[in-house]
């Protein structure tokens, strides 16, 4: 009996003793979820720095100081042209002279994607990098070292051939574009030229050329851990000038003077491309943009990039442009020649300042810069302004220079950026809770106006993503979150009365209020995950000031998750998805404030713009601004006086709107459109009228 008894104890032990181990893995694993977790949001909001004033110099072809302006339009502009533009857009920025100085190692980064030919838009054209070259070596001639260098994502070097992708040489990517013919005409006038493969120069093992350093102040994109490799000529030159081409981006918004900086990140490290790691060290290291979708890292990893770059200088070169996806056409030998999209602007932007840049450039492409990540961010950890207070803008204005782009098509090229940070009440349980979402678990929850910190409210919360994960959130506090209610508050300042549109979207049900009012109840289950940014757009109407949005977020089985913007209203799918201009989100509403007014109005009267492009076949984009609030008509007229298509009939909020105009049925010829428009609170249409003429031609 003994014996059995000492048995059974035995194996209750080891029951017991396999039970405590599973329970203690258990929570390991979930410390170690915590952990991640408490990654992807931040208890307060980041602190914000203060912007210094700066200047962004626009110069165009039309540029009366020019000796040969031509019109911006025009696909045979001169590098003797171009060398003028960069020369009076450096010099209206402030010149060169507090940037370089003589002894200088000087590293000027284009933007090399793959081997495009100059003018494509793809790519930096080499005449703006080489009348670049030319300024800079002015300071004392011969006596800087000027580096030009990329680090593509399509190298294709005998390392690369290592890892069985190979396809071309890599100096393809410096041929193709004239990058080489540069090497040698800067090197037969005595200047101190080279050019650098970013990823390392050797083929066979380009390593040792990169070093392993820290981000100052700590990193953004936290799976990098602080840290990213670069090239040694990077991290030792003494002034580094980014040279970005301007153009939509599918991802992130658009291309400009921050986002250039994701080709300092070496493919024979990070992978072919760069979000895939390299065999050799087992793909250990790779930048993870979408890869943790629905968190992104791409616009973290932008602005870790830049605070390394030490940004002295940006010239956009915005000669060609590309908007919406890349679509390109290829020859033969599959040297790229021309891209579907390009869109002429014969444009030099310039300045210090990269992220006062990147504001400039977004407001010629009729983007809002508060949609763009990258650009918010790279403010908040002091690289620059993106208040257009504190931007002096010099050369043309950006209304004169403004040419609204077509957005890419997806779901992240159309949506902005959303609000990020809020005040969190919650979890409730919902459990025994007939209908969760018509049950207030806050008293008077439409009337709701709470303040940091008070009657269970939280601090200000910033999430990293568009996404709101209020599961992640709760999780890495152990708060269950099965079958409960969660409540987000922020303050919205729209500098207007005005309509604008709610993008929202969330995996189960949602209720949204805006002072009060519910204006969006969705009441089911649903997919939104990835890179999935809004389900629905509705419209509301805001007030000028201050206004209060409550979101009311119910978890069953889903990922308790939900993302807001307010947008411009804007029927023409190829524009829409803008956050309204000067509407800004907070948690203090002492301390969030409206931008004043909406940008680049025309100034006293409505105005008809050139459509673009003219000739056209098959469509145009026609292009008008409004003081104000009007009803409008716009209609296409033959030679004969003719109606022959009425494009817009209707009341039109005041800004720059943007119609599409399709001929395809109509046969080539002479035609005219005229916009008719008259403010609101006047009635009617006709008290302002202009026409121009646009060519078919087929």
């Amino acid at each position: 009996m003994a014996t059995i008894a000492k048995k059974q104890w035995r194996y209750i032990l080891l029951i017991l003793g396999f039970t405590v181990w599973i329970c203690w893995d258990l929570t390991q694993a979930h410390n170690a979820r915590v952990g991640l977790y408490q990654s992807f949001f931040a208890a307060t909001d980041i602190t914000m720095k203060i912007p210094a004033a700066t200047t962004v110099s626009i110069v165009r072809s039309t540029d009366p100081s020019l000796t040969n302006p031509c019109p911006t339009t025009d696909e045979g502009i001169t590098y003797a042209t171009i060398t003028q533009m960069v020369r009076r857009a450096v010099d209206l920025a402030g010149g060169l002279q507090g940037v370089v100085r003589s002894g200088d190692t000087v590293l000027i980064k284009p933007n090399l994607v793959q081997s495009d030919s100059s003018g494509s838009g793809g790519i930096t054209d080499v005449r703006v990098v080489k009348a670049l070259v030319f300024l800079v070596d002015e300071i004392d001639h011969g006596k800087m070292a000027i580096f030009v260098g990329d680090g593509s994502p399509r190298p294709f070097t005998a390392f690369e051939k290592a890892t069985g992708t190979s396809q071309k040489a890599w100096k393809q990517l410096f041929e193709v574009p004239g990058y080489q013919k540069l090497k040698s005409e800067a090197l037969a006038a005595g200047i101190d030229f080279h050019l650098t493969n970013l990823n390392g120069n050797a083929d066979t093992d380009p390593w040792p050329e990169l070093e392993y350093v820290e981000v100052p102040g700590g990193a953004m994109a936290d799976p990098q851990g602080g840290k990213y490799f670069l090239h040694r000529d990077v991290v030792h030159a003494d002034v580094y000038i980014t040279v970005p081409v301007m153009k939509i981006h599918k991802d992130v918004g658009f291309t400009g003077a921050l986002k250039n900086q994701i080709g300092l990140a070496p493919s024979t490290r990070y992978g072919f491309n760069k979000t895939t790691g390299v065999l050799q060290e087992s793909r250990v290291h790779k930048l993870l943009h979408l890869t943790q979708a629905p968190y992104n890292w791409q616009d973290k990893e932008i602005v870790d990039l830049s605070m390394l770059a030490r940004v002295k200088l940006a010239v956009v070169d915005a000669i060609t442009c590309l908007e919406t996806d890349k679509s390109p056409v290829y020859t033969p030998d599959s040297s790229n020649i021309h891209i579907a999209n390009r869109v002429k602007m014969n444009t030099i932007i310039a300045g210090y300042d990269p992220v006062a840049v990147d504001h400039v450039c977004c407001r010629i492409m009729g983007l809002n810069p508060d949609d763009i990540e990258h650009i918010t961010l790279a403010e908040r950890v002091g690289l620059g302004t993106n208040n257009p207070d504190s931007i002096t803008v010099a050369g043309a204005s950006i209304g004169q220079a403004k040419r609204v782009f077509k957005k890419a098509q997806s779901w992240s090229g159309l949506y902005g950026q959303g609000n990020r940070t809020w005040l969190l009440n919650g979890p409730f349980p919902a459990a025994g809770v007939t209908d969760p979402m018509n049950n207030e678990f806050l008293a008077n929850e439409p009337a709701l106006a709470p303040a940091p910190g008070v009657a269970g409210w939280t601090q200000a919360v910033y999430f990293t993503n568009d996404q709101i994960m209020l599961n992640d959130y709760y999780l890495s506090r152990r708060q269950t979150t099965v079958n409960a209610v969660s409540y987000a508050f922020a303050y919205v300042n729209a500098p207007a009365d005005q309509r604008a549109e709610l993008w929202v979207g969330s995996d189960e049900a949602l209720k949204v209020y805006v002072n009060g009012t519910a204006v969006y109840n969705y009441p089911g289950t649903r997919s939104f995950a990835g890179s999935e940014s809004y389900k629905d757009t509705v419209t509301i109407t805001l007030r000028k000031g201050l206004n209060r949005l409550l979101v009311k977020a119910y978890q069953n089985i889903g990922n308790f998750n939900f993302s807001v913007n307010i947008c411009d209203v804007e029927p023409n799918v190829l524009y829409r998805g803008n956050r309204v201009w000067g509407l800004k989100f907070g948690t203090d509403p002492g301390t969030v404030n409206a931008v004043a007014g909406s940008p680049d109005l025309p100034a006293g009267s409505p105005e008809l713009l050139p459509c673009y492009p003219n000739p056209f076949n098959p469509s145009t984009t026609i292009r008008y601004g409004l003081p104000n609030r009007s009803f409008v008509i716009l209609s296409v007229f033959n030679t004969l006086g003719q109606q022959v298509v009425c494009l817009v009939q209707g009341e039109r909020e005041a800004g720059y709107h943007n119609v599409v105009f399709d001929g395809s049925s109509l046969s080539s010829g002479l035609y005219f459109y005229r916009l008719e428009a008259c403010p609101v609170e006047r009635g009617g249409a006709g008290e302002f009228i202009q026409t121009r003429r646009l060519l078919l031609v087929k």
